[in-house]
């Protein structure tokens, strides 16, 4: 999980240079240039060695719906969401199949399986039924939509199912960082006093010594 490691935020960006980002209705997603927003930010979690899940800024993870984006195109362009986690209990599921808002944690719906490309600075996010997650293009609305679907016959078509993953840096980790490093100077500063108090006794008691 090179790409993606465990706690990490990151951002994907498209061959178009648009950013996923998490709407502010708390349930789309879409694409949009902008990626300095938090909307554009999301915290991997990784489930094992193959698969990651995606939370927004908002507390949701990334799905895979089985609604179409377009009326009547029913096996392409399905919707991509945000998802909050629910009940998991086993007598009671409630999975992402029932298309609702809320899902057990582990449910297939939400985990993606990253799949390194030929360029080494790209990845594609599959779901367990074999669609990639896909920015596309168009005149609108298809061209802020966020997809999920068939990968096309290798060439063109397949760059919108690729994506630019950036690191981005946790300010919760910088705080934690700057915390850490004023503690080792105040203790530093400590030490140092009592060094320095304990040569100026020595210094003393020699004084004393010689008189």
């Amino acid at each position: 999980m090179d790409f993606f490691p465990h706690r990490s935020t990151v951002r994907l960006k498209s061959y178009r240079d648009k950013y996923l980002v998490a709407d502010n209705d708390e349930e789309s997603v879409s694409q949009n240039r902008d990626g300095s927003t938090r909307n554009s930010h999301w915290t991997v979690e990784v489930i094992d060695e193959d698969c990651i899940s995606l939370r927004s800024c908002y507390g949701k993870y990334l799905t895979a719906s089985n609604r179409p984006s377009i009326p009547g195109m029913r096996a392409r362009y399905l919707k991509v969401t945000q998802t909050r986690l629910g009940n998991i209990n086993p007598d009671d599921p409630i999975t992402a199949a029932d298309d609702c808002s809320v899902t057990g944690k582990w449910s297939s719906a939400l985990q993606w399986v990253p799949v390194i490309t030929e360029d080494a600075s790209e990845v594609r996010l599959k779901t367990h039924y074999g669609n990639y997650l896909q920015s596309n293009k168009g005149p609108p609305p298809l061209g802020t939509m966020v997809t999920h679907d068939l990968p096309r016959k290798e060439g063109p078509m397949n760059k919108r199912i690729s994506w630019q993953v950036e690191l981005v840096d946790s300010p919760s980790d910088s705080d934690v960082w700057k915390q850490s490093e004023s503690v080792k100077s105040r203790m530093a500063l400590i030490a140092r006093s009592f060094a320095n108090k304990g040569k100026e006794k020595m210094k003393g008691s020699g004084k004393g010594r010689k008189a």
